[in-house]
């Protein structure tokens, strides 16, 4: 019940303690108590079906345990939301009403000092943030929590014409604008427009018919050059993070290409690195083959320059375990930049984000660091690593534009959440650590929210010289550097700084080695897509990753494993993600699906 007031027989309990009414020459006076309760953070907003964590701080005394209540009950109830002993409040399903609740901590050790604070559940809105390209791009967004229907709207970030900010409809589907506000063009407190660049922020908005003051919003950033300029003609030398793949990947009315992503070397010899998917057709290719760019999908299915030749692939063992999707194929003299510069990884210079080379050392991926890759559909994007250590699932066409498919497992791989980080075509892209430049991985597959890559330790051993297997390859680059365009001032690197908390190397080791022993189990339940290391809901702490595929119905999934907690997330397959065109006498010249 709510200590509303003290009971009848603790009041006279005080009365004769303090010797109240009469005040006798052995009585003690009446010492108030000195005990204070204190509560972090002093406000919330949390999003229906979310959790926030409460700290509750208790001086004046040794005991400094508390109970909590919402809005008086103790532990809360399914309408208002429920917290726990730890302090993690769970907010209901539905908005409340009203849709503030209070939240109260309450020392035990003298029920009449408390203290709260006002937590308002909002709507849910998914995804909580995207890029989109410019003329081309669209998100559907949803909203949940509202007990009746939302009415959606978008608003400029800045003051900007509302004409150019995009359009969203009834639905929720938001259209990215034609063109670019002009007050981003002067405005030096958002990201310069430019290939590459993020121009401008838009917010979209849900409001709950019920009461709009209840109304949640989700961050757009409006890419502003697109990513053209990886998909441009550049003619002799090319610079990577661009437009390339097998002079042969086509099959029937379809062409395939991806990302040509990155220059290595080794024994003396450069070689460019990129998928077996995208340089070797999904393992069909031979020695010698030509690598062109642009790639057959940019070019109408006719083969562009060639700029190196098929010089090696790891096996990707169909149906089986595969270390990589990678292979190498050694440059064509005068045809690729030496330096390894890749397309928009470079500083800001006039509006345009220049090409560079990555650094030279390896990095190794952790959960939320965060990312930047320059690729052939969506050009520099940023995000945060999310997932990493994780057994997955990959499906393949078995050839260009092919019904038919074939699966490859991976271990150990790294997962960043984003809706449009990677797209079909970006298949091969480096990705590098946006702080220092340092290559991480190589993206080769993903979903409708996930990417999915190949950490390069393993990659690159996987890639020895067979005339002499102590060489393996190394990244033609230089020093350190940030990418700018994703770690600058601007509203884009503010919206990813931090978003995604780092674990403790113990935290790591003690989920990985819970994946390990359970991993194969679980990949043995139906819908079960792959498992990897990720943050749980309490702070600091790791969880077990498990991707679920979408329309299965789940199976009996352990809650924890080993003491560590399993977290459920559902997903479309994991795809490979190079770019499918039919040919010009096929319907257009355009992409069209995953492969």
């Amino acid at each position: 019940m709510p200590y509303r007031s003290l009971p009848l027989l603790v009041i006279l309990s005080l009365c004769l303690l303090s010797g109240c009414g009469g005040g006798g020459s052995g009585s003690a006076p009446f010492q108030p108590s000195s005990i204070k309760v204190a509560i972090t953070p002093t406000s919330a907003v949390v999003p229906v079906g979310s959790v926030r964590l409460f700290v509750a701080s208790v001086t004046g005394n040794g005991n400094h345990t508390v109970s909590w209540e919402v809005n008086g009950v103790p532990g809360g109830d399914a309408v208002n939301g429920t917290i726990g002993a730890n302090g993690v409040y769970t907010a209901p399903g539905i908005i409340p009403v009203p849709s503030t609740v209070t939240i109260t901590a309450r020392s035990q050790a003298d029920v009449t000092k408390a203290a709260s604070v006002p937590t308002a559940v909002s709507l849910a809105i998914s995804p909580p943030s995207t890029i989109l390209r410019i003329r081309v791009g669209s998100q559907q967004f949803t909203a949940t929590g509202a007990s009746g229907g939302v009415a959606w709207s978008v608003t400029c970030v800045s003051p900007c014409d509302p004409n150019t900010i995009g359009s969203i409809s009834p639905t929720g589907l938001y259209t990215a604008p034609t063109t670019i506000p002009d007050n981003v063009l002067t405005d030096p407190t958002l990201e310069d427009p430019s290939l590459g660049l993020i121009a401008f922020p838009i917010l979209v908005t849900a409001a709950p018919q019920s009461d709009p003051t209840d109304s949640a919003s989700s961050s757009v950033y409006v890419n502003a050059g697109g990513p053209s300029v990886n998909q441009a003609f550049q003619g002799a030398p090319v610079m990577l993070g661009t437009t390339g793949g097998n002079v042969n990947d086509a099959s029937g009315n379809f062409c395939c290409s991806g990302t040509l992503g990155a220059l290595v070397v080794r024994a003396g010899t450069n070689y460019i690195l990129s998928n077996n998917h995208v340089l070797a057709r999904s393992g069909s290719g031979q020695n010698g083959e030509s690598i062109c760019n642009p790639g057959l999908v940019d070019n109408n299915c006719n083969p562009g320059m060639t700029v190196a030749n098929l010089s090696q692939q790891v096996p990707l063992h169909r149906n089986g375990t595969s270390i990589a999707d990678a292979a190498i194929a050694q440059i064509v003299s005068g045809q690729v930049d030496t330096t390894g510069a890749v397309l928009q990884l470079g500083t800001v210079t006039g509006g345009n984000a220049q090409a560079a080379p990555p650094a030279n050392t390896v990095a190794v991926p952790v959960n939320g660091m965060l990312v930047a890759k320059s690729g052939r559909t969506t050009g520099l994007t940023c995000s945060a690593i999310s997932v990493i250590n994780a057994l997955v699932q990959v499906e393949y066409e078995n050839a260009c534009g092919s019904n038919q498919t074939f699966l490859v497992n991976y271990d150990n791989q790294v997962d960043i959440l984003s809706t449009s980080f990677g797209a079909p075509g970006d298949s091969g892209s480096l990705i590098v650590d946006a702080q220092t430049a340092q290559p991480v991985a190589l993206l080769y597959a993903g979903s409708d929210m996930d990417t999915v890559a190949n950490p390069l330790q393993g990659l690159l051993a996987a890639l020895p010289d067979s005339a002499n297997p102590p060489h393996v390859p190394t990244f033609v680059g230089g020093a350190t550097h940030t990418v700018d365009a994703c770690v600058g001032s601007g509203p884009f690197s503010a919206a990813f700084a931090g978003s995604l908390q780092r674990l403790s190397d113990a935290e790591v080791t003690r989920a990985s080695t819970a994946k390990t022993a359970h991993a194969a189990s679980l990949m043995k339940i139906p819908g079960v897509l792959g498992v990897g290391v990720g943050s749980g809901t309490q702070t600091g702490k790791a969880a077990l990753v498990i991707f679920f595929e979408k329309g299965k119905t789940p199976g009996p999934i352990p809650s924890q494993l080993d003491g560590v907690p399993t977290r459920v997330r559902t997903v479309k397959r994991f795809k490979a993600l190079s770019g499918a065109c039919p040919a010009p006498n096929a319907l257009s010249a355009r992409l069209q699906s995953l492969r």
